[in-house]
């Protein structure tokens, strides 16, 4: 067995003209089973179906509280560092202190809004089963699994009765976004979006950024104090006295380094993933054990995650044709 490509999910009829989305569906040696091949025109996805509000374009999943609070926590040591901080940096060291941390600011806020508002991977759900009122139709909807060989692995394509589609090797269900995702890595809360095909390399981008922009702010912080410190001559009292005269700074060393630990495991935990292949769900679950089919090596691992081609959104090909109705 084999199941169709992604890119291949887009047709164009010759008679018309009109771009149409061929659902994933589930080659057979025997015959071709495909779910429903007519464009769902009653039932839209709820990400198209809605006018989007700009809020809804930068935050894309359920959650508000918690992304806004992970921002919070992002932009008020920054803004602390660059205002009580970063001037007396300026002055005693060199102004390319301030200069490197604006650049990994950037950096890590870019990928940050990148990696909640994008589209992870949608994969749009068929019309629903119940809409079909023709009874041979409902003999040909494919049975619940079927089994498909990866790299000579054997795999469980499983039916999503939920959005009525085949999920293609390495997509799942998200129950808090109720919709399938391609490339499904996890759903996670602090960005308030699924992690998935489009969006993983921008979420790894930010969790790499703000681990080097904590240990940024609690060194230079650190060095803060100990500058005047040493400028007061050194002692018991000079350190107090240091202490006094910078508390800023004192703060920003204590949060980073409370701060820290939580999204460096993080970190080391992706590069482990990028480097053998895996997913999260993948390697959670262990779905393919020891051998992952997808890895190949690590230099490929990881150039297929922060170089590859830029997959197209099926939310932006509904969107342009129903503008074009």
């Amino acid at each position: 067995c084999n199941i169709l490509k992604q890119r291949e999910a887009v047709v164009s009829t010759q008679s018309t003209g009109v771009v149409t989305v061929s659902y994933y569906c589930v080659i057979t040696p025997l015959k071709k089973r495909e779910l429903m091949t007519e464009p769902v025109s009653s039932q839209v996805h709820p990400h198209v179906a809605q006018k989007k509000t700009f809020l809804d374009r930068v935050l894309r999943g359920p959650e508000r509280i918690p992304v806004f609070s992970t921002f919070l926590l992002i932009l008020v040591p920054q803004v602390l560092f660059y205002a009580c901080v970063a001037p007396f940096l300026v002055h005693r060291l060199s102004v390319g202190v301030v200069v490197v941390a604006l650049y990994v600011s950037i950096l890590c806020f870019c990928n940050f809004f990148m990696a909640a508002g994008l589209d992870p991977g949608v994969i749009l759900p068929q019309q629903s089963l119940d809409n079909i009122e023709n009874a041979e139709q409902k003999k040909e909807v494919p049975p619940p699994k079927e089994v498909l060989v990866v790299g000579g692995i054997p795999f469980v394509s499983k039916y999503c009765t939920t959005c009525n589609i085949y999920r293609p090797p390495r997509a799942s269900h998200c129950g808090l976004c109720k919709h399938c995702v391609s490339t499904f890595d996890h759903h996670c809360p602090a960005i308030g979006n699924c992690i998935a095909q489009r969006n993983y390399r921008f979420f790894v981008i930010f969790v790499f950024s703000t681990v080097f922009m904590a240990i940024y702010i609690l060194a230079f912080s650190l060095a803060n104090v100990l500058l005047i410190y040493f400028d007061l001559g050194g002692g018991g009292s000079s350190f107090n006295d240091a202490i006094s005269k910078a508390p800023v700074a004192c703060i920003l060393v204590i949060y980073s380094f409370l701060a820290i630990w939580s999204p460096l495991g993080l970190c080391c935990f992706h590069l482990s993933l990028i480097h053998t292949g895996q997913t999260t769900k993948e390697s959670l679950s262990n779905t393919f054990g020891t051998r992952t089919p997808y890895s190949q090596s690590c230099a490929k691992n990881f150039f297929n995650v922060f170089y590859s081609p830029f997959f197209p959104s099926f939310e932006k090909l509904r969107e342009k044709r129903a503008e074009n109705k």
